[in-house]
């Protein structure tokens, strides 16, 4: 067996095995501790995270589990198009969010606040992982048709313990390149100590939103209260 499809035989498993011992360190050894606060980014940051993260995930998610639908979704070039611009919209805005915190993680650091190092090392890795995955969007076109038809088989393989790595070791460098950075980031993240808002700030937008409409519930109720005085 040559040593790329090796890789790509045994790497996922081995990332698998690296993640839950270094979320078992983290949580037995290290009590859970958590990378300290850092400093909130801009309210279009989070609302770019929160957006770009759902597109890629469900993007992904739905390929991965479906990929004969897609393959007949993907069969027309004008669906592809717009699949392919809303994905692209969609790594943009992640992209841009998962910069922000970065730089936030960074002016941590360089603070000297507690357990910053591996949440930048860990953040930065995402993001070139993002980079990765818009120079493929860029540089190949129909990106999304590659996935449907060599990640998607390449995953569920995986998922039956029967690695079929054929296609994906005669993919172009940069998309082995780009499944590497996914490996390497899926085997630290937990050394972060970071946990899902940092790059799916749902919560925090939604607070938001609500926070905005009771304002403007509250400015309605005090205008109509005013008007009605004598």
């Amino acid at each position: 067996m040559k040593l790329t499809a090796t890789v790509f035989s045994y790497g996922p498993y081995l990332a698998a095995f690296a993640f839950a011992g270094a979320w078992l360190y983290r949580w037995g050894i290290l009590r859970n501790q958590s990378a300290a606060e850092a400093d909130d980014i801009r309210p279009e940051a989070e609302g770019a995270l929160a957006l770009g993260f759902t597109t890629l995930f469900l993007g992904h998610l739905t390929t991965a589990l479906a990929p004969g639908a897609m393959r007949v979704l993907l069969a027309d070039p004008g669906r592809v198009t717009v699949i392919e611009t809303a994905g692209m919209v969609g790594a943009l805005l992640f992209a841009f969010g998962v910069g922000a915190r970065l730089l936030s993680r960074v002016r941590a650091l360089r603070e000297g606040r507690p357990r910053q190092g591996s949440a930048v090392l860990v953040l930065g890795l995402l993001f070139v992982v993002c980079l990765s995955g818009l120079y493929l969007t860029v540089a190949y076109r129909w990106i999304t048709v590659w996935y449907a038809y060599i990640f998607a088989p390449y995953l569920r393989s995986l998922a039956v313990t029967e690695p079929v790595t054929a296609s994906i070791v005669a993919s172009p460098f940069a998309v082995k390149v780009h499944a590497l950075l996914v490996m390497a980031l899926g085997a630290l993240w937990p050394m972060a100590g970071v946990g899902l808002d940092e790059i799916f700030p749902l919560r925090a937008v939604a607070r938001r939103y609500v926070v905005r409409a009771d304002a403007r519930a509250h400015r309605a109720t005090a205008g109509a209260v005013a008007e009605e005085r004598p």
